[in-house]
This record gives C-alpha cells, structure tokens and sequence, in this order.
C-alpha cells in the first residue's frame, strides 16, 4: 500500500507551534485554544519529520510549519515602545512643570498684603473684587493658555523622537479647571514608552501642593483677622 501524502496528523497533544513551553490539541485539521501544562518529554509536531525507513511526513496545506514558528504567542500585544536611548524630556514639560511657581510668587504677595486685604474685606466699596482678585483671575487664565501651549508642544516633540503614541495634548484643557490631567497621563505613558520621565510630574505635583497650603494659610488668616475687627466678637 503506498502513502498518502495528503493525509492530515492525527488529532492529539503536540508542542505549541507558537514556541510556548505548553503543548496544543491538534484536533485533525486545525490548532484549537485548548493548552495543556508544559510536556515532560519532546514530542512530534504534526509536522516533524518521522524517523524510520520508509517514513514520510505529512503534507498540510498552506506550509503551516514555515508560518506557526514566526507567530506571537496567543493573546500576546505588540509592546509600544520608544527607540533605545530615547530622551522622555523636553523643555516645554520642564517648562510647564514649574508654571505653578507664578501661583506660588501670588500666594506669597497675598501673605505679605494680608492686613490691606481685611481693609478690602471690611471696606464697602460696592465692589467685591480687589485688584488682586483681578490679578489672580487673569494669571490663572494665562496659565491654562501656556499649559495647552506647552502641552502641544511637548506631544510634538515626542512624537518627532519616536515615541509612539504619546499622551495627547488636548488633555491640557483640564488646566481651565486646575487640574494637572497632561503632566499626570504624559508622564504615566512617556514611563510605559522609554522606562523614564516622571521627575516633571513631581516637581510639578509638589509645587501645586505647596501653592494650595499657603492658600489655606492665607485664607485662614484673612478669616481669622475678620473676625477679630467685627466688635463684639
């Protein structure tokens, strides 16, 4: 009786031809998702070549041997990665990182005018805005203005280094509402890219919480003063 060299492999447990330690059911005609725990002992693929004489190996159409070994293993993604020695900094995140300190350098002047602040407070001027209030709202929007600036800025040129996909910059728009979702989602993916590049984000962190303590500070004590003028308090 001749060979039939159309003839498929029996159906059974072989090595993973994805190069995973597991083996894989061979139901006859395809690779099925059942796995198996790794094989104690080397065992044929259904397309090794039997020893023997007189011994053929199976044809299966398509050339499956040459295009199983060159497939990921399943359920595997493609990792996104920055070209080695790529540079997670640029001056724009720098710069962005320490626009807090405008903020700071006005809770500092707001300290230093705390006793012309509870005049303001106390005066009736028919006004309840004091130039410095006018100062702050004007500063805050400028600082969004940089922020979505620099954040454009910086997206481009990470993008022009080679880091794929990087943080986008229309997440700077939270600036409007003070938050910082741009530094935290850039710093966050650019780590995942290159393995680096969250010093910008603590700098600027940090900086943002000392702003909002000598905040409250000043409020208190622009409250605490208040009161103490009131007669009979």
């Amino acid at each position: 009786m001749t060979n039939d060299n159309s003839t498929t492999p029996a159906a059974g447990w072989y090595p993973d031809p994805a190069g995973t330690p597991r083996t894989r059911w061979w139901d006859g005609t395809r690779w099925t998702e059942n796995y198996s725990a790794p094989a104690a002992q080397t065992a044929a693929t259904p397309w090794s070549t039997p020893s023997g004489p007189g011994s053929q190996a199976p044809a299966v159409a398509g050339s499956a041997q040459s295009a199983y070994p060159a497939m990921q293993p399943y359920g595997a993604a493609p990792a996104l990665k920055a070209p080695e020695g790529t540079s997670p900094s640029t001056p724009f995140i720098w710069l962005l990182a320490v626009l807090p300190i405008v903020t700071l350098a006005l809770s500092v002047v707001q300290l230093a005018t705390i006793d012309s602040l509870v005049e303001s407070a106390l005066a009736d001027s028919g006004s309840s805005f004091t130039p410095l209030d006018i100062t702050n709202y004007g500063v805050s929007l400028l600082i969004a203005a940089a922020t979505v600036i620099l954040a454009f800025l910086d997206a481009r040129a990470l993008a022009a280094r080679g880091v794929p996909r990087p943080f986008h910059w229309a997440w700077s728009f939270f600036a409007l509402l003070g938050a910082p979702v741009y530094m935290i989602g850039r710093s966050v993916v650019v780590r995942r890219r290159v393995g680096s590049g969250l010093a910008p984000m603590f700098v600027n962190l940090s900086l943002i919480l000392v702003g909002f303590i000598i905040g409250i500070v000043a409020a208190v004590m622009v409250t605490t003063r208040i009161f103490e003028s009131i007669p009979g308090l």
